[in-house]
């Protein structure tokens, strides 16, 4: 993950609180266009400039042929109530040994998939098991990619939820690891259209977490109740795989 510097620096007399409030919609197109990674970036002011340090898959993520209509839109607007220039460059990366996102010509299948932590795009490669950046997919809607980013949140809300335990955790991992749930049906619905944009079949990961071993392995796909147990984990970490209903999912760790 790469951490970019966005800075603009006020050289007209406008108010900065206007200003600030413009620059981080700004902050929102970007996220909405899948240009950054994360909800919450480090944001500050030092004297006349505005500064962010977001983060990224790519290098050039934030480079001009990367923005839709509303980034363009917003940097025109910023850049002439403050009558300066927008500046990005590349500050480092988030880790050290941090390589850059899927670069397969032709990836056999997209995997829908997100955690509680994952700051990562919640499309990753089938081939190579490396994210793959939103921008890099056809507009899913109004020229970004809400739908997936609302999807995510929602995931990782229910993670949080499970993880923590306390409240509404049985609720959580239903909606994580049942098929006809609200959040499976956003997902498995986000997958048939990306499908259709990408002509690449795109697989949902479904969350499995049982108290006990019995029957876990042997379980049948929840949709069409075929056999879908691989024979060898597909990227080290997923055990099942239904190419008809285009599921993936995992014998639960709590064995």
């Amino acid at each position: 993950m790469y951490i970019q510097e966005i800075s603009l620096e006020i050289k007209s007399k406008i108010n900065k609180n206007e200003l600030i409030d413009d620059f981080s919609l700004l902050l929102e197109f970007y996220r909405a266009n899948g240009q950054t990674q994360g909800r919450i970036e480090t944001q500050y002011i030092d004297k006349n400039t505005i500064v962010c340090l977001p983060f990224t898959l790519e290098k050039n993520s934030l480079d001009k042929v990367n923005n839709n209509k509303y980034v363009e839109n917003q940097i025109e607007k910023i850049e002439k109530l403050s009558t300066s220039k927008i500046s990005i460059k590349t500050v480092g990366k988030l880790y050290a040994d941090y390589t850059n996102p899927c670069t397969c010509k032709s990836p056999a299948f997209y995997i829908l998939i997100t955690n509680y932590v994952s700051i990562d795009s919640p499309i990753s490669c089938g081939s190579c098991n490396k994210s793959i950046p939103l921008y890099r997919l056809p507009q899913y809607y109004d020229f970004g990619y809400m739908p997936i980013l609302s999807w995510e949140t929602n995931y990782q809300s229910c993670d949080r939820l499970q993880m923590n335990c306390e409240v509404g955790e049985r609720w959580a991992l239903n909606q994580m690891q049942q098929t006809k749930s609200q959040l499976s049906k956003q997902g498995i619905t986000i997958c048939e259209k990306i499908k259709e944009f990408t002509n690449i079949p795109t697989y949902y990961y479904l969350h499995n977490y049982r108290k006990h071993k019995k029957g876990d392995e042997n379980r049948l796909c929840p949709t069409c109740q075929k056999k879908w147990k691989l024979d060898k984990k597909l990227h080290n970490f997923y055990d099942f795989k239904c190419d008809q209903c285009r599921i993936l999912s995992t014998v639960s760790p709590n064995l």
